[in-house]
This record gives structure tokens, sequence and C-alpha cells, in this order.
């Protein structure tokens, strides 16, 4: 229970991301979450979109060279303390978070989660009752 992550690097310069997310949205390919790290000279992108291959497909046609990665998207229950929950489930199972990020566009708070026991995480977050979304997520 995944969902793909599209990674990609590129030259940290003005109007960069505002490029690639025009050429998504322009495919009506919809960007709902995503992160970006920097260095001086570059940034690495991670985004979760409403159509991983169409992405693929327009990024690839700009030019860029692309990496996926299959990564969790947990509900975080709806009460005071509810990230704590879920990360203390997976700190209880030793599960390291590579990365971390929200989804933006859904109506419940949901997070993408690159773990490193990616299998173990989603038991762990499924038998203690987090919701857990699939390809389901690409149309909320």
């Amino acid at each position: 229970m995944t969902v793909k992550e599209i990674i990609l690097s590129v030259e940290n310069k003005p109007g960069k991301l505002s490029h690639i997310i025009s050429h998504l949205y322009e495919n009506d390919v919809k960007v709902p979450a995503f992160w970006v790290g920097t260095t001086k000279k570059k940034a690495t992108l991670r985004f979760v979109t409403s159509d991983p291959k169409g992405a693929i497909s327009v990024l690839t046609g700009l030019g860029f060279k692309i990496e996926t990665m299959d990564v969790v998207a947990a509900q975080v229950p709806d009460h005071p303390g509810g990230l704590n929950t879920l990360l203390k489930l997976l700190q209880s199972a030793n599960i390291n978070i590579l990365h971390i990020y929200p989804c933006l566009e859904t109506q419940d708070t949901i997070l993408i989660l690159e773990v490193d026991k990616t299998e173990e995480a989603i038991k762990v977050l499924k038998s203690n009752w987090i919701n857990l979304y699939d390809e389901k997520l690409y149309n909320l």
C-alpha cells in the first residue's frame, strides 16, 4: 500500500520550480504533495502527483532524469497529538523516517513518508488503525 514519489535534481535558480509545475498542470497533472531541498547550485524535488506515469512522461520530455520511489501515504489521526501518535508508532518499531512532507490538496491531513523499512511501516501503521492510501490518493 504505497504511492509513487517522483524525484529529480535541477539547477537551483529562480523560476525552475514554477516551470516544472506549470508544465505538469498544463498536462492535467496535479501535484498535491511536494518537498524541495536545496544547496547553492542544486535543488532536489520530491513529489506525488495525480498521474505518476503522465508526470514522468512530461518531465522526461523536458529532458529531466527521473527517479521514482514507493512511499507511504498515511493519514494523521485527527486529535491533539495525532502526529506524535504516528511518529511514536514508527519509533517503537525502530523505523527511520528519511523524508516527510504533507499533502496540500486533501481534506484530511496526509503525510508522505519515505522510511527505511517500508513494508514494516505499513504493517505497524495498519495494525494501529492508521489510514493508509494507495493509488486512491491520486484521485483526491
